[in-house]
């Protein structure tokens, strides 16, 4: 067939899209029963771009002209190559094609007889209007068959585009080579995940909360540590380091004869909040000179032990509320024994039940 026939210089707009529900747009197709087939992004050009950033992943762009022999050869050649739907999965992929065709029924499903990963026809021609814009030659003319494979931040890493279709192993090329540039892409739980930490981060710093700001940065780098939701995790662990840096140290000068008591609070909570954070060796440093500090040394013990107290006091609380009566009034007993015996705690417990002993 002369490639006159096999180039596309149709007025842009003609093919209008009725009949295409909201509801099918910007999401991943559910995997066929036979597992054979591609997974196209169902959806417009701009939101699959989205999700290939968001993911980190390349897209793959497959542009087919209906009733044409080289196009047919893509279409029946091509897409259901084993070793590239495989690689797919971990692509963004669309396949553009402006042809209507009957349906047929594929287990318990009715999709296009042509192009049985799609559901109806409308789905393969949402995006046809878009990439007809975005991909003419400079004549007007869309060549097809067309293969474009873009970068996660949008740029064109490979290209084919001679009207003819390229080999399956060109392509995985391509895609390997990409893969290898911009690292790992994420699949859908995985950014379903990392978005769930990206808005905790956020409403995290929001709070003031930097160990759990850094925390969840950290969560999200140990699923991929490239991309755009790493480098925000990376900018925004290092601005929950710096507050707790400043933090620490703010907490380290509250530290005052006579003031000792509410400072170790504040501390032990600060310390207890970053424990799983790159900054708890710092903190262990601090504690250190802290208690080195033979002026604080005195009031130190008292804290310390009515810390303690509050602690078995909470326990015993606990064991009443689950109906464990014998082992709370132990702990209770506890408290009133001759090293808690001093403490506010001790009296408290003293106050509830003046039978203890």
């Amino acid at each position: 067939m002369a490639n006159t026939a096999s180039t596309l210089a149709l007025s842009l707009g003609l093919l209008l899209l009725p009949g295409l529900s909201p509801a099918n747009l910007g999401t991943a197709h559910r995997a066929l029963t036979t597992g054979k087939e591609l997974s196209p992004h169902l959806g417009d050009l701009e939101s699959a771009q989205r999700e290939a950033r968001e993911r980190n992943a390349p897209l793959l762009i497959h542009i087919i002209l209906e009733d044409e022999e080289q196009n047919d050869e893509y279409r029946n050649g091509i897409l259901p190559d084993a070793e590239l739907v495989k690689l797919s999965e971990t692509c963004v992929v669309i396949i553009g094609n402006n042809g209507d065709h009957s349906e047929i029924k594929v287990g318990d499903r009715t999709v296009c007889s042509a192009y049985k990963m799609f559901d109806s026809c409308p789905q393969h021609r949402a995006t046809w209007d878009p990439l007809y814009h975005k991909y003419q030659d400079d004549n007007g003319e869309l060549g097809c068959p067309q293969t474009i494979l873009h970068a996660p931040d949008g740029e064109i890493a490979w290209r084919h585009n001679v009207r003819n279709p390229p080999a399956a192993s060109e392509i995985i090329k391509a895609v390997k080579s990409a893969q290898k540039k911009y690292g790992k892409s994420l699949t859908a739980e995985e950014l379903r995940t990392v978005k769930g930490h990206h808005v905790a981060s956020e409403n995290a710093a929001k709070a003031l909360d930097w160990p759990t700001v850094w925390e969840r940065c950290q969560a999200i780098l140990e699923i991929s540590d490239v991309g755009i939701w790493a480098e925000g995790a990376k900018v925004s662990m290092a601005e929950a380091l710096k507050k707790m840096q400043e933090k620490l140290k703010a907490i380290e000068e509250s530290f005052k004869p006579g003031e000792v008591a509410a400072a170790w609070r504040e501390f032990s909570a600060f310390e207890a909040a970053t424990k799983k954070t790159s900054l708890a060796r710092d903190v262990t440093l601090v504690k250190k000179r802290i208690e080195r500090n033979k002026k604080l040394k005195e009031e130190l013990a008292v804290i310390k032990v009515e810390m303690a107290a509050e602690l078995l006091y909470d326990d015993a609380e606990a064991l009443l509320r689950e109906d464990e009566e014998r082992k709370a009034m132990r702990l209770f007993k506890k408290i009133l024994g001759k090293k808690y015996a001093a403490t506010e705690t001790a009296e408290r417990v003293r106050e509830r039940f003046p039978d203890l002993q």
